[in-house]
């Protein structure tokens, strides 16, 4: 829908990366199945290219032993962008300090 409403302003398919928003408004459950389907998610998306923003988020916090602060979680981060390059995602973003 988002996709089309860019298409008719002007912005071709090819210059658009959509962002799942993974981690807004997902409890650990939701964010762990957007994972694991989103090759899936991509497919039914015509290969548009998906963006993938883990940076620090809290479901990492929960997978590495409980509620690890933000700082604390940057091997979580690099390895959920490591899995989101398997899977053929077009960008990941990180932050840092």
């Amino acid at each position: 829908e988002r996709s089309k409403a860019a298409e008719e302003a002007g912005i071709p398919r090819w210059m658009q990366v959509l962002d799942p928003g993974i981690g807004f408004a997902k409890d650990l459950t939701g964010n762990l199945l957007l994972l694991r389907h989103f090759r899936e998610m991509q497919t039914m998306l015509g290969e548009m290219p998906l963006l993938l923003g883990t940076s620090r988020k809290g479901f990492i916090g929960k997978l590495l032993g409980g509620d690890e602060p933000a700082s604390e979680r940057d091997f979580g981060t690099a390895g959920s962008c490591i899995a989101a390059l398997c899977l053929g995602e077009a960008a990941t973003t990180t932050t840092s300090g």
